[in-house]
């Protein structure tokens, strides 16, 4: 039965290792799944990534554009293909994220989640991983080489998580993401565990 599972937090909130994580248990107990990113590996995701290294800042709607062409590319070529397989799909950052962070830099939350489901299917479960802003940072100081100036700065990311708190909704778990990964984990497929998900609908499979 195809699902859509979403890992969304600030950088540095480790969602990227659990959705990881997640994908190889949903593979261990013999569940056909496939782990995605946002921004995804093609050419329009690595434009992304180039702007945040590369520049202080880039105009808002640009940078939303980016976003949202990235992603209709992505449900285009691979989240609903996969989901019409029968897969489950692990993804690290979906439309959450553009609402939360273009939120943070002053447009308007709701616009961009409307934006984003006129095209994109809903997930069925979206787990956000809440890191206090200083943890991040020291995560983000001890693990990479390069910070993306655009995205990565204290008083952006407080925003940014302030926006993910406000985020409502019937598919939305809340973790806390501040103690070690493998305590993260278990509380993830704990509360997988006991939810449940339900089938994606059909209507956003079209």
């Amino acid at each position: 039965m195809e699902r859509l599972i979403v890992f969304e937090g600030i950088d540095g909130s480790g969602k990227t290792s659990l959705s990881r994580m997640f994908h190889a248990a949903m593979l261990e107990s013999g569940v056909p799944a496939i782990w995605l990113r946002e921004p995804t590996d093609s050419p329009r995701g690595d434009k992304i990534r180039r702007t945040a290294q590369d520049q202080e800042s880039i105009s808002i709607q640009e940078e939303l554009q980016y976003f949202l062409d990235d992603r209709r590319w992505d449900v285009e070529k691979n989240i609903l293909p996969a989901l019409r397989s029968g897969k489950t799909v692990v993804l690290d950052r979906y439309y959450y994220s553009n609402a939360c962070y273009q939120g943070a830099r002053g447009l308007d939350m709701d616009a961009i989640l409307r934006m984003n489901r006129q095209f994109a299917p809903e997930a069925d479960l979206v787990f956000i991983i809440d890191v206090d802003v200083d943890r991040a940072l020291a995560r983000i100081s001890s693990t990479r080489r390069e910070v993306a100036k655009l995205f990565e700065k204290k008083d952006f990311l407080e925003k940014v998580r302030c926006n993910y708190l406000k985020l409502t909704g019937a598919n939305l778990v809340r973790i806390d993401g501040n103690p070690d990964l493998k305590t993260v984990m278990a509380d993830v497929l704990r509360r997988y565990s006991e939810l449940g998900v339900k089938k994606t609908p059909a209507a956003s499979l079209k």
